[in-house]
């Protein structure tokens, strides 16, 4: 089941997060940012009180894990065709499940997170450390 986080979520979303980079950098975004933000927003996949998945969306952006590569496919397209997404950016497995729903989109590999912006074009915080062996998979929307 999906469904919106608030900081009730903090603890549990923390422990699903923190084991690896791709986690990090949307458990990096919730800190920064937090659940109350108009420009984000914060989705748990949640079974038996386990996590499954954690979608997050920032200004015109989505990050997306799920450790073992089950990605809601349903709530993501439902999500996407709301939100017209910049760049959907995760683990390269996740991304890739992602592609066949955006299909004007660029699929491309990186080393690190990309840069996300808000508004006004000004970067936002984000870790930058580069992991050995790490590949973000990052759909662009094509112009």
């Amino acid at each position: 089941m999906i469904r919106e986080c608030t900081e009730t979520d903090r603890e549990i979303l923390g422990g699903y997060l923190e084991e690896d980079s791709y986690g990090q950098a949307i458990l990096h975004l919730i800190d920064e940012f937090g659940f109350e933000q108009k420009f984000q927003s914060v989705y748990m996949d949640i079974e038996e009180e386990q996590c499954k998945g954690v979608y997050l969306m920032i200004y015109k952006n989505v990050l997306l894990y799920s450790k073992e590569n089950q990605v809601e496919i349903d709530f993501l397209e439902q999500m996407l065709s709301v939100l017209v997404p910049e760049m959907v950016i995760g683990r390269k497995d996740n991304v890739n499940i992602v592609s066949w729903l955006l299909t004007d989109y660029r699929m491309d590999t990186v080393d690190q997170i990309p840069e996300l912006c808000d508004e006004e074009g000004n970067a936002l915080k984000r870790d930058t450390r580069k992991k050995e062996g790490q590949e973000w998979g990052v759909l662009y929307k094509e112009d």
